[in-house]
């Protein structure tokens, strides 16, 4: 087993997971006394030390041998044949790895199903629910993953091939082509092959530009994706713009909603479509609110947004920015702004006709810290007088066995809800990176302190990076920690993200959490709310005020989780440490609140 272990994890480090420490635990009887089983097992890991400690993760890319490597379920041959058939048909020298290849069960790391992934340009994963049910799937699928993070570029294209009546939210968050429809194949596998690099002199150099900016960004519903086309033509016929539209810019098997957030950032203007179909859109009011939030900002980033069609109770943050109207003669607005756009652009002169010109500024820390204060404000006290009640109600309870049955019973019952994809295995899902990782420690073991029947993700190895995924699928909320965060961290992120946009109304699934104020960039990080940020000045503030009175404001489980803390070599600030404790009574709460 621990042959096993460490062999994996050093596969998958030379695969691309990034993984600072790997902590393998033997647990034993007698700690002082080392048994010959214990022994044995050290002997066996200084062996394997040998044998690793000097291999390094590879920096060279594979040579490319094929143009795709096809990943999917015998059950969807057929399909499969068909797209298979239509890429060779379109591109008569393409070059496929179609060849099934099956899990190796004694293996913990599929080194054939890799070695050739690695020499493949994209690998087509066929979405299906044949496909979820299948290990192997799912397992090329994690590889292609791999794949993506090891070369630095879009490896990973996922084809959605039949609908999935419940797809995991770790594949949503993926771009992919959907060629379901027969009569659209056709055209979506040629977009495909557009995307396949042909020469393969270069692709060891190919580096995607993920900094990419744009002069133009176009946001609008794809109820009204007619009317968006006329904008892209006009603006390119006038000149060569770079624009982002959401059709030619989101490549398969890039992070959707990641490139579409980071896109308005580098945008230095963004044409929003207005209509019902767009104020009933949620990605669409999300790309709205970013876009308005920089637009009062410091800088020179501009929003137009144009009405192209009746529209009733219009929220009143879409009525802060003159809106110019198009519902008479579309085409003919639509180019009066785009010469205004383009005027803009190139010699920076705003027509006021257009351009909703405010020296207005709003600054987006501010309003989120006078948010913060007033939360503080209105539940600090009332979370700590709950956590008392529920630990009067815990303490009774202990006391009555009939109230203990009860209590399970109705823990049962709570643990068989129906989730996003199932049932909800997880209270609590963590998600974290190196530099909180001892935030998230403290949290959870406050949170274990005093909600001892909780059950979380905390103890899951992170290195299982699609189990991790898995594990914050099934999990009724998720905490994220919203600092330095790194490529695995963001896919965790975007995943609750869209978990909590398609979640039930006023059921909290993302609580995020700010240790550290947020940096410039990206900007949406920083429009995410938080009730807790750890260095806003009121935790400060009562920790002097609780000194001049001689009030306790820490109560055991903090001093337990200080205490295992310190055991780990490592401590974190009384301030810190107040606002931890009040965001696990806030997470408790809402918790029980929403079941």
């Amino acid at each position: 087993m621990l042959k096993s272990i460490v062999n994996a994890a050093v596969n998958w480090i030379n695969a691309g997971l990034p993984m600072i420490c790997l902590k393998i635990v033997v647990y034993s009887c007698n700690p002082q006394q080392m048994s010959h089983e214990d022994e044995e097992i050290l002997d066996q890991f200084n062996k394997l030390k040998v044998k690793w400690e000097d291999v390094r993760p590879k920096t060279e890319q594979p040579k490319i041998v094929y143009d795709l490597y096809l990943s999917y379920s015998n059950s969807d041959m057929q399909k499969v044949k068909e797209i298979e058939h239509l890429l060779k048909k379109e591109k008569t020298d393409i070059k496929i790895f179609s060849e099934h290849q099956e899990l190796n069960k004694e293996q913990a790391w599929q080194t054939e199903m890799f070695d050739v992934m690695v020499t493949c340009a994209r690998i087509v994963t066929m979405l299906s629910p044949q496909y979820l049910e299948s290990r192997e799937c799912l397992e090329q699928y994690n590889l292609a993953m791999c794949c993506n993070r090891r070369t630095s570029r879009s490896v990973l294209a996922p084809f959605y091939i039949e609908t999935i009546p419940s797809m995991p939210s770790y594949m949503c968050i993926v771009q992919y082509f959907d060629v379901r429809i027969r009569e659209e194949m056709l055209q979506n596998c040629k977009s495909f092959l557009q995307l396949i690099t042909i020469d393969y002199t270069k692709i060891d150099n190919q580096v995607e530009d993920k900094d990419k900016e744009y002069d133009v960004f176009i946001s609008y519903s794809h109820e009204n994706s007619e009317k968006a086309m006329i904008v892209l033509k006009t603006l390119s016929t006038l000149n060569s713009h770079r624009i982002f539209y959401d059709r030619n810019e989101l490549k398969a098997g890039t992070l959707w909603q990641e490139k579409l957030y980071e896109s308005i950032d580098k945008s230095t203007c963004m044409v929003a479509l207005l209509s019902p179909e767009y104020l009933q859109s949620a990605v669409c009011q999300e790309e709205y609110s970013l876009a308005i939030t920089k637009h009062f900002q410091e800088g020179d980033f501009r929003l137009v947004p144009m009405c192209i069609s009746n529209m009733e109770g219009i929220p009143q943050s879409y009525s802060k920015v003159h809106a110019v109207d198009a519902r008479q003669d579309f085409e003919g607005t639509c180019l009066v702004v785009c010469n205004a756009i383009n005027s803009f652009i190139s010699m920076g002169f705003m027509n006021p006709d257009i351009f909703h010109i405010d020296q207005t500024t709003i600054d987006p820390d501010e309003i989120l810290f006078k948010y913060r204060e007033q939360y503080y404000q209105a539940n600090y006290e009332k979370l700590i007088e709950t956590r008392e009640k529920l630990k009067t109600i815990t303490t009774s309870a202990t006391e009555s066995k009939q109230e203990n049955q009860r209590n399970e019973q109705q823990l049962e019952s709570y643990h068989t809800d129906t989730g996003p994809n199932g049932n909800y295995q997880y209270d609590v899902g963590f998600s974290y990176g190196e530099a909180n990782k001892k935030y998230a420690h403290f949290l959870h073991h406050v949170i274990e302190g005093r909600w001892p029947e909780v059950v979380t993700n905390f103890s899951l190895n992170k290195n299982d990076a699609a189990g991790f995924m898995e594990s914050l699928e099934k999990s009724r909320m998720i905490i994220t920690f919203l600092s330095s965060l790194k490529f695995l961290e963001v896919e965790e992120l975007h995943l609750a993200l869209f978990r909590h946009r398609g979640g039930k109304t006023g059921h909290k699934v993302i609580y995020p959490i700010q240790v550290v104020p947020p940096s410039m960039r990206p900007t949406y990080l920083k429009l995410i709310p938080c009730n807790v940020a750890c260095y806003d000045l009121h935790w400060k503030d009562t920790i002097v005020k609780a000194q001049k009175s001689g009030q306790t404001l820490f109560d055991q489980a903090v001093l337990d989780a200080s205490t295992d803390l310190i055991a780990t070599g490592t401590g974190i600030s009384s301030e810190i440490k107040l606002a931890l404790s009040m965001a696990a009574d806030d997470i408790i709460s809402l918790i029980k609140h929403s079941r």
